[in-house]
Formats: structure tokens, sequence, C-alpha cells
């Protein structure tokens, strides 16, 4: 076997099947996906990158263009709908990422005596990016979370590379990186501007570039500019219209548990006692600062980044919708970097393989057993690890416990089974794009379906008109300013009910007495949170019982009041009132299939433009 295939080509093979039977394993599409797939269906019947044809107002309900133009371009020249072509591209661009990582650890710095393993050593670290749980399931869901991923590592790898002298390639190299990020997702701005600070750096400390080769290396970062441009004029606005939607305010309550979270599932407690001990020695040897400000800096803006992207969904956003959707490109650089920088504190080449294989187990276990765990209960999205795991691993998760419930409370973290469930409901129901699925629609009447869950229906219902109550797709939902919800319970009126609740009188309510507390409070229907009453149980002893014996009174009330005041990740706007009414939706599901409303005045286009025009003008734009 020749130097080179040991080096990376064998290492890429067992990285690339494990990745093949993990994407097959947990194949599923979500309903947000979906939204994607109308954008791409509208485009396709000639009617333009909108969600509603004219005369309703384009407006950019995707934040994906790139995966969107890709995807609707394999429908044109094969006739394959993005339904069926987005998981295998989304598993192509992961293959396509294990590939930079192994031809990166064919080269990478390794002490001298673990040059001969440097084979095993790769073997481990693709394995272990291959066997990842957050790797695998991004690698299917029919979103571009995959694409965004092979870009950001590609960008991560090029500006880290330990090169000599940068030149116009190597700037034009990491350009395009950034550039295709960008247009993946707007989180690649952040790629652009580090590449910006990058090549300035190189120019004028580096001293390695010439202005006018630096210039000739940024060429790349003209496509998103260029496509910034056409959004302005296209869409009038600067950022997709989720933004709006989704972020309204600072959610760092939300966001610090996100991350301990994912922080823990991945055993990253090990990578950052690595990264302390790399920080004590790098100190201890001198020179560092210059070294990071000076050689180095194309790596320290790439670590910079990232770090300024993690605060950023920590203290803004509050984390994301989908179980750590956001950070599955950082587990491929976490396990380079784990390697690179046991390497630099020169350990020997058995311990170095140790270390990644431990590193690996810890990274990776919990995720598939949490998995699996929730099978036949995927709905819920939850469960205790503190009592299903084994003692006494288990009591190290009673926080993990509390920070999980917290956020299933608040449709934070949603777990890959809860949506893949979820869509593949719609789809029993709805399983193929076409027109004329609504019944008993007057001729000439344009049909309007109003809905909080805009996916799969709106992929399906290919003629109708979607109001989106949620406000991803609709300029005016998206900006209509947010209330908070009163208290959903009054603590004063539950007390006397708690001796109701409590039927063995022990003063205790146990994981059954909640569940029947939950159904005569009708939890969900008040909450939201669509759950089973079993699953209140584990929710409200998770963050609520802190003696572990129960809830008390106390405790009882206190939960309560944790239902109340709530915060819902991504469905917090809701449409002004009268709005949607004025666009007279005139569709229903009637529980087996979608049925006009007899009755109801045709919409006319002038109606249209004339309500979308009054209340923007009620929210400031003309």
């Amino acid at each position: 076997m020749t130097q080179l295939a040991w080096g990376w080509l064998v290492p890429f093979a067992a990285g690339a099947l494990v990745l093949a039977g993990g994407w097959w394993a947990t194949w599923f599409l979500c309903d947000d996906a979906f939204i994607a797939f109308r954008y791409v269906g509208n485009a396709h019947d000639g009617l333009g990158l909108v969600w509603n044809q004219a005369p309703f107002a384009p407006v950019e309900g995707y934040s994906s263009f790139l995966w969107v133009v890709v995807l609707w371009g394999v429908w044109a020249v094969t006739g394959v709908p993005p339904p069926q072509s987005s998981n295998p591209l989304a598993l192509l661009c992961g293959l396509l990422t294990l590939l930079l990582v192994a031809r990166r650890l064919a080269v990478v710095l390794l002490p001298e005596r673990a040059q001969r393993w440097r084979g095993w050593l790769s073997t481990v670290v693709l394995l272990g990016i291959a066997g990842n749980h957050t790797f695998v399931t991004w690698t299917s869901s029919g979103l571009e979370t995959a694409m965004f991923g092979l870009w950001a590592v590609g960008w991560t790898l090029a500006a880290t590379d330990a090169r000599g002298r940068w030149t116009s390639r190597d700037l034009a190299d990491l350009s395009t990186f950034a550039a295709l990020a960008q247009l993946t997702r707007p989180d690649g701005a952040l790629l652009v501007l580090a590449t910006f600070a990058i090549a300035l750096h190189r120019v004028v400390v580096g001293r390695e570039l010439s202005f006018g080769g630096a210039l000739r290396g940024l060429v790349p970062l003209l496509v998103p500019a260029v496509h910034l441009g056409w959004r302005r004029c296209y869409y009038g606005e600067w950022l997709p219209n989720t933004y709006y939607a989704k972020v309204t305010a600072a959610w760092p309550e939300s966001g610090w548990r996100y991350l301990y979270c994912f922080l823990l599932e991945h055993g990253l407690w090990l990578w950052l006692l690595l990264a302390a001990g790399c920080a004590i020695a790098a100190v201890r040897h001198g020179g560092v600062l210059r070294a990071l400000l000076v050689e180095r800096f194309p790596a320290t803006a790439a670590v910079g980044t990232w770090c300024a992207f993690v605060g950023y969904y920590t203290l803004v956003v509050g984390g994301d919708h989908f179980a750590w959707r956001p950070f599955a490109h950082l587990v491929p650089l976490l396990f380079v970097s784990a390697l690179v920088m046991a390497g630099s504190l020169h350990w020997g080449p058995r311990l170095l393989l140790g270390g990644l294989v431990l590193f690996a187990v810890a990274a990776n276990s919990f995720g598939w057993w949490f998995d699996h765990a929730l099978r036949g209960r995927e709905k819920d999205g939850f469960l205790r690890a503190s009592t299903a795991l084994p003692s006494p691993l288990g009591g190290l998760f009673h926080e993990w416990d509390r920070c999980r419930a917290w956020l299933r409370l608040r449709y934070v973290a949603l777990p890959r089974g809860l949506h893949a469930e979820t869509c593949a409901g719609q789809l029993r129901l709805l399983p193929e794009r076409r027109a004329g699925q609504v019944q008993g629609l007057p001729d000439g009447h344009r049909a309007v379906y109003r809905t909080v869950a805009a996916g799969v229906v709106s992929w399906s219902l290919a003629d109708v008109a979607i109001l989106d109550g949620a406000g991803l797709n609709d300029w005016i939902v998206a900006r209509h300013p947010t209330t908070q919800p009163g208290p959903t319970f009054d603590p004063n009126a539950l007390r006397p009910l708690f001796p109701t609740f409590d039927r063995d009188g022990n003063q205790r309510l146990d994981s059954a007495e909640i569940a029947a507390a939950a159904i005569a409070m009708d939890l969900g229907e008040r909450t939201g949170v669509l759950v089973s009453p079993a699953a209140w149980g584990e929710l409200l002893l998770a963050i609520c019982d802190r003696d572990r014996d129960g809830l008390d009174e106390n405790e009882f009330l206190a939960a309560t009041l944790e239902l109340g005041n709530q915060r819902h990740m991504a469905h917090e706007r809701t449409p002004p009132a009268g709005y949607f009414e004025a666009l007279r939706p005139n569709v229903v599901f009637d529980g087996q299939r979608f049925v006009a409303v007899p009755g109801v005045a045709p919409l006319t286009d002038a109606q249209i433009v004339a309500v979308e025009a009054d209340y923007r003008a009620r929210l400031g734009r003309k």
C-alpha cells in the first residue's frame, strides 16, 4: 500500500462508508425544508423565486440562496424534484467535507515519533467525524446545512494552512470558500469579513501581498456582492425575511443552555481541557502573541470568526429551533484541531491514538443513544437522561435534564426524531405536489390557506396562496411587534387543586400524577407545547424537582409559573389584527382533505396589493 493511499485515501474511504451507513439509518426530511422547496417549485414553474405568485409582493422566506438555485438546476436538468434530490446532494457535501479533512490530515504537522502512525490517526479522526450523530443528521433533512458546512470547513482549512508566504491564489481559494458560504447562508458574512481582514493583514503587516495582488485574490467576493444587490432590488431588503421573523430580541437565557447541552452531549469538556493545556504550553514557550498577531494571523482570524459565530448564536439568537444545526460544521473542525493540539504537545503515538479514540467515544455516544431512546416517543422530543441512563452515569445529567426540558418547552433544540416524525405525518397526508387539491373551489376563485406549519402543505398545495402565521414568508408578520404572553396559570387558583392531583396523599407528585394533572389542566392547549401526558411528567420533574423526590406543592406551583410568559423559538411573530382576515382565507382542512369554505368572496389582485400596501404603511414602510 502506497504512502499516499494510507495517508488519506484509506482513511477517507473508511469515513465515507461509515457516513453513508449513518445517513441511510437516519435519513429524514424536515418540514422547514419544504419552504425552500416551494420557492424552487415556483421558480421551476416560471413564477420566480417567490412564496406566493404575483400580485403578492416577493418575500425571501428562505435563507439558502445557493442551495435553492442548485435544487432548481438539478430539477431542470434531471427532472428530479427537491424532495428526492436534496438528501443525496447533502450527503455528497458531507463526503466532500470528509475528503477535504482527509487531504489536510495527510500533511498536518505531527511529532516525528507519530509520523508512521499518521494513517491510523487519520482514520480515527475521520471515523469520529463520520460517526458523529450531529454531523450525520445534517447530511440529511433537506436543508442546506451540509452545503454550508462544506464551505465553512474548506474556508477554515485554507485559513489555517501552515503555508509559507501567501499568494493571490491562496487568497482566491479562501475568498471562493467565503463567497460560497455567504451565498449558502447569511452566516457566511462572517467568513467574508474575516477574509477581508486576512487580506489586509497580509498586505500591511505580513507584506506578502501587494495591494493589486490582494484585490485579485478577493475577486470571488464580487459574486455575493452581486447577490446582495439582487436581493435588495428583488425583495427590497438587505437580509432574508427569516432574520426578521426569528430574531426578535437577544435571548442569552436560551443560548447558554443550548451551548451547554451541545458541549456536554459532544464530550467537549475533553476538547476544552486539551485547548487549555495547549494555551498554557504556548504561554510558557513565549512569543505566542507575535505568532497569533503576525505569522499565524489567518489562523487567529479563523478561530476568532467561529468564536464570534458561536457567541452570536448563544447571546443573541438563543440557539436554534433544530438540535445543533448551527454547530454541525464545527464537528470536523473540533476533531482535526484535537489532533493538531495533541500533536503540538508532543504526545507519543499511542497516547495520541488513545486520546483521539476517547474523544470520539465521548463526542459520539450520547447522540446515538438519545436518538434511539426516543424511538416511539419522537413527538415528545424529551426524556430524562438522569433516569434513563445507568447509574452512576445518569447522575451526571441532572443539569442537562433541566436545560433540555427548559429548551423543549420553548421549541429550542428539537431533536431529529421529532422533525422526522412531524414531516412524515404531513407527507402521508400530502404525498405529492400538484394543483387542484382543494375540493369545492369555484372556478376563477383564488385559494388562500392560513397556517403556521408552512412547509409540506405549501409545497404540496402548489396553486394555493399560503398565509404563513409565523412570518417566515410574510413581510408584515415578520415585522409585527411581538407581545409577551401573560401568565398561563394563577398559582393561587392552583394551590387548592394540589391535593386533588396528589392521589396517594404523600405530598409529592410523581410522573404519573403530573401526567394526570396535565390532562386535567389541558397543558398542551394552554401552552402550545404538544407532548404526551407522560412527557409532561418528565419535563416538569426535570425542571423543578430539585430534591429528586417528586414535586411538592411549592415546586408544583413553580412549575406552573415556568409554563407562563414563554418565548417560542421562531414562533413569536403573529399577524396584526385584521391582516389575514383581509386576505380572505377560504381553504380549511376538515381532518381528511382540504376544502373550500363556501360564501367567501373571491380575492382580487387589486385587493391583495391594497391590503399589503396598507399594512406595510402601518409598519412604516411604503
